[in-house]
C-alpha cells in the first residue's frame, strides 16, 4: 500500500469527485500492460507526496461516472457494499481514495463474499473508515437541532466527517412536508431539502445565517425542558461528557 505509484490521479475533495477518480482508475488499469498494486493512487485534494518518476493527472468531477461507479459496486459486489464504501469515502482520511479503490479491485472479482475478507488490508481499512463515519452519523441524527428563521429550518454543525450524505434519508423521513438547510460549516456543504421534494447538496458558505437574530419559541421550550429533566441529586458530568463528547454539543441549542 506504501508503494511509489507510476500514476496520481488528482480530485478534489468530495464523494463525487473520489468516485470519478475511482472511475478513471479502473479504465487505467486496464490500460497497463501489467498492473501492480499501489502503481495507481488518488490524491485528494492537493498532492501532498511527491513522486519523482509519478505521472500526476487531474481528474475533473463528472456525475456520470460517479454514477456508473455507483451501479458497478451496486451490481458487482452488493448494496450493503456500496452502504460501506460511501461511509468510508465520507470520512476525513486522506487516504480515503486508495482504501476504497484497493477494495474495489479486489472486490469486483470476488462479489459479495469480500466483505467478508477482513484479513485483507483494504477491506480491514474501509471497513474502519466506515465504522467512525456510521458511529458519528447515527449520533448527529439525534443532536441536530433546527432553528426556524421564516421562511425554512435551518440547522448548523461541525462533524469530523462527512454525515451530511448519511443522515439524508432520516430527516427526509422525518420531515417531508418542511423546507430544511442543514449546513456543515467545516466542509461549506449544505443539504437542501424543499418540501416534498428530494434533497441535495450545495458547495459554499453562502449558508453563513446568524441563529441569535431569530427568536424561536420552540428553542426557548427544550432549554427549559432541558434544564429541569435531570434529577439534581444524581448531576455526573463525567458520565454525560462519555455519552455525549462536548464536541458535539455546539449546534444544541440546550448547551448554549
Amino acid at each position: 500500500m506504501n508503494k511509489c505509484p507510476s500514476l496520481i490521479l488528482q480530485c478534489e475533495d468530495s464523494v463525487e469527485g473520489i468516485l470519478t477518480a475511482i472511475y478513471d482508475a479502473f479504465v487505467e488499469k486496464n490500460q497497463m500492460s501489467a498492473f501492480k498494486d499501489g502503481d495507481i493512487t488518488i490524491a485528494i485534494g492537493e498532492v501532498q507526496d511527491l513522486f519523482l518518476f509519478a505521472q500526476i493527472k487531474t481528474i475533473q468531477t463528472d456525475l456520470d461516472k460517479a454514477q456508473k461507479t455507483i451501479v458497478s459496486i451496486q451490481k458487482k459486489i452488493s448494496y450493503l457494499a456500496y452502504k460501506r464504501v460511501l461511509s468510508a469515502l465520507c470520512h476525513y482520511d486522506t487516504d480515503r481514495g486508495n482504501a476504497v479503490l484497493g477494495f474495489l479491485i479486489k472486490g469486483f472479482p470476488m462479489g459479495a463474499r469480500v466483505m467478508e475478507v477482513l484479513a485483507d488490508p483494504y477491506v480491514m481499512r474501509v471497513t474502519e473508515l466506515a465504522r467512525k463515519v456510521d458511529n458519528e452519523s447515527h449520533l448527529f441524527r439525534g443532536v441536530i437541532r433546527f432553528t426556524d428563521i421564516g421562511k425554512f429550518l435551518y440547522s448548523e454543525i461541525e462533524p469530523k466527517c462527512n454525515v451530511l450524505p448519511q443522515v439524508l434519508e432520516h430527516f427526509e423521513d422525518r420531515y417531508p412536508n418542511e423546507h430544511y438547510v442543514i449546513y456543515d460549516k467545516k466542509k461549506k456543504l449544505a443539504l437542501v431539502h424543499p418540501a416534498f421534494c428530494q434533497s441535495f447538496f450545495v458547495y459554499g458558505d453562502a449558508w453563513n445565517v446568524d441563529t441569535s437574530l431569530y427568536k424561536d419559541r420552540f428553542e426557548e421550550l427544550w432549554k427549559e425542558y432541558f434544564a429541569h429533566i435531570e434529577i439534581k441529586e444524581r448531576h455526573n458530568p463525567k458520565c454525560q461528557n462519555n455519552l455525549l463528547p462536548k464536541w458535539y454539543r455546539k449546534s444544541m441549542v440546550e448547551f448554549q
